[in-house]
């Protein structure tokens, strides 16, 4: 068995923009507190739009967005003016940056959502240089704007093993946009993505439970730009050759574990968990 403390944790309150490191998380059964409860539609075709599309919805990774106490969420523009979710100016700010009539829309629990996305070439898997739309919230329930699962996951030592195959390339958990970041007690969890390999395994973080499911596909919002870290494009060629995976519908480029909450509750920076071996 390996023992990670948990090192960081992230919540991200609008899709595709950039998110807050905070100290504690709460867990419900459906969803991360907090994350991902707004999302940018597209008021012409009623879509949810997602930096999966680069163009022009890889700028969104620029804007940033932050809970604040009394309830409200701030989105700050790459210029530094702050606009409070919801608002008219916000939506105005947006559909100018982005050359696309736009709206902030916060999530319809059940309703079934789509967005576009587009694939480079990706040697050795299913979704290579193709555009496709994509379900929101996959593989749970519909009370965020997920892609998959209520929970992400990623492990320092795989990010630092993926480092060391990419020449010179800046990483940073920005590029993965987890919820969780861990690191392991010992090198038994320092092997080439050990983390790959963990699939239906319930584990425990105080009084909350997970089931830690598949490991995460990645797509093309790991190769792009944003405040503090350039393109990337290896990112998605190296997974591809070093953490490919097999899946019913076809083979993918991961890194991180996708997870669902079975039992609620808060979560802190510093908390441990055990993986079985």
């Amino acid at each position: 068995m390996t023992t990670y403390s948990i090192a960081e944790l992230w919540r991200y309150p609008v899709k595709s923009m950039g998110g807050e490191r905070v100290e504690s998380l709460e867990l419900r059964t459906s969803a991360v507190v907090g994350d991902r409860r707004w999302a940018v539609r597209n008021i012409e075709t009623g879509k949810i739009v997602s930096a999966k599309r680069p163009r022009p919805y890889g700028q969104l990774l620029s804007w940033s967005a932050s809970a604040q106490a009394d309830g409200r969420v701030i989105v700050a523009a790459p210029d530094g003016r702050e606009y409070s979710v919801g608002s008219g100016e916000l939506d105005g700010a947006l559909t100018e940056t982005l050359g696309e009539p736009v709206r902030l829309a916060e999530v319809e629990e059940g309703r079934e959502e789509t967005y576009g996305s587009e694939w480079p070439e990706i040697p050795g898997t299913v979704l290579s240089d193709v555009a496709v739309d994509l379900p929101v919230a996959a593989l749970t329930e519909k009370t965020s704007f997920v892609d998959a699962s209520a929970v992400h996951i990623i492990v320092n030592q795989s990010m630092t093993h993926l480092a060391s195959l990419l020449d010179g390339v800046k990483l940073g958990v920005e590029r993965f946009r987890p919820n969780i970041v861990l690191d392991a007690h010992d090198d038994s969890g320092s092997g080439e993505f050990a983390d790959l390999a963990w699939e239906d395994l319930d584990v425990k973080i105080g009084d909350v439970e997970l089931r830690v499911g598949d490991p995460t596909p990645r797509c093309v919002m790991t190769t792009l730009a944003q405040p503090g870290y350039e393109r990337a494009k290896g990112v998605l060629q190296v997974l591809a050759t070093a953490a490919r995976k097999e899946f019913d519908y076809g083979a993918f480029a991961c890194f991180g574990t996708n997870a669902e909450v079975t039992a609620a509750g808060t979560i802190n920076v510093g908390d441990t968990l055990t993986i079985p071996d």
